[in-house]
C-alpha cells in the first residue's frame, strides 16, 4: 500500500496554523468541512457554495460535540473563514468556506512565520 492512499483513508487534516491561531477543534472542524465541501464539489452538489453536514454526522466523524462544533464554528465564522445557514424544513445545516479569507491567514501565518526566522537569524 502507498503511502499516498494511507493519508486518503479517513483522515482529517488539520492545519498547525490554524490550530494555533483559531484551537484544535476548530481546525478540526474545518478540516472535516473541507472533506465535505470537496466531496459535494465534485458531484456538482453545491449551492451557492453550500453544502450540508448533519452535527450528528459531525460528530461521528470527529467526536466534537453539538457544542464543541458550535463554539468551533462561531469562532471560525467571527473570522469570516466560515459561513453557517440553516435551510429547509426541518432546518439542516448548510456551511459556506470563504477560500480566499482562509488563505489570508494562511498567507499571515507564513509571513509571521518567516518574520520569525529572520529576527531569530
Amino acid at each position: 500500500m502507498e503511502n499516498r492512499s494511507i493519508i486518503q483513508a479517513n483522515f482529517i487534516i488539520a492545519n498547525r496554523d490554524l490550530i494555533n491561531k483559531f484551537g484544535v477543534n476548530s481546525a478540526i472542524l474545518l478540516g472535516e468541512l473541507y472533506g465535505r465541501y470537496n466531496y459535494f464539489k465534485k458531484r456538482n452538489q453545491l449551492k451557492n457554495g453550500f453544502f450540508f453536514a448533519t452535527k450528528n454526522s459531525i460528530e461521528s466523524s470527529t467526536k466534537l460535540t453539538p457544542y464543541k462544533q458550535r463554539t468551533a464554528s462561531s469562532i471560525l465564522e467571527n473570522a469570516n473563514i466560515l459561513e453557517v445557514k440553516y435551510i429547509d424544513i426541518p432546518p439542516k445545516t448548510y456551511y459556506r468556506i470563504n477560500e480566499i479569507n482562509l488563505l489570508k491567514v494562511l498567507k499571515n501565518s507564513v509571513v509571521d512565520e518567516m518574520t520569525d526566522k529572520e529576527i531569530t537569524r
